[in-house]
């Protein structure tokens, strides 16, 4: 019993941190419909989760083979197949040649791509977005109808990203928490929104007929 109330107290400590301002949100202002979905299991298939791994590690990867050596420093998000691109390049003809290159990239289904036209930050901006990343994921962990195990959540130069595959009211909620937290300059939401149904179809499907990876099947990833 002890134990209980200690957890239950220290989620209700982390619901009540990081009060702040409200900055704009994009992507989030959806009605809220549909009915609770399953939150335990991943919404991606199995071989969408593993691809998704070596996305992130690939095409930076290639990116920085085609810009050789312009000053850059870019981070891949992949969420099922959808390519999230942040950081900073110094021309609009790298940004371009980045963009390219992670749509040509093998598996790749969407590129958005944030990249900021200027000089790469300092240390200290990133380890802010570090922390402000890890109250963002905090402050969601502690929010109700909405699931931290079912998107990922990136910060650059205080912007936050959210990605994943997510309803109408977890989309709208996850980004209303996000632009709660203090520090947080934007909410973009690049959330891929499905209807409570799609998501239930989508679960069971994968139930019926899992994906099976196998040693091989995935690209090879450059360290």
């Amino acid at each position: 019993m002890k134990k209980t109330l200690l957890l239950a107290s220290v989620l209700a400590a982390i619901s009540s941190l990081i009060a702040g301002c409200a900055p704009a949100i994009v992507g989030g202002a959806v009605a809220a419909t549909g009915t609770a979905v399953s939150t335990a299991t991943d919404r991606r298939s199995t071989g969408s989760v593993v691809n998704d791994e070596v996305l992130e590690k690939r095409i930076p990867w290639e990116i920085s083979q085609k810009l050789g050596d312009t000053p850059s420093h870019i981070t891949a998000t992949a969420y099922n197949g959808k390519v999230l691109l942040t950081g900073e390049v110094p021309t609009e003809s790298a940004r371009a040649v980045a963009s390219e290159v992670a749509k040509t990239s093998l598996d790749v289904g969407e590129v958005i791509n944030e990249l900021a036209v200027q000089e790469n930050v300092g240390a200290m901006q990133r380890l802010s977005d570090s922390t402000l990343a890890t109250k963002v994921r905090s402050r969601l962990i502690a929010t109700e109808n909405v699931y931290l195990n079912q998107m990922k959540v990136t910060v650059d130069r205080g912007i936050v990203y959210l990605m994943g595959l997510v309803t109408p009211e977890e989309n709208k909620i996850a980004c209303e928490t996000a632009a709660k937290t203090s520090g947080v300059q934007r909410v973009i939401s690049v959330c891929e929104v499905l209807s409570s149904e799609q998501i239930k179809q989508r679960i069971k499907d994968m139930e019926v007929a899992p994906e099976v990876v196998t040693e091989g099947q995935t690209a090879q990833v450059v360290e």
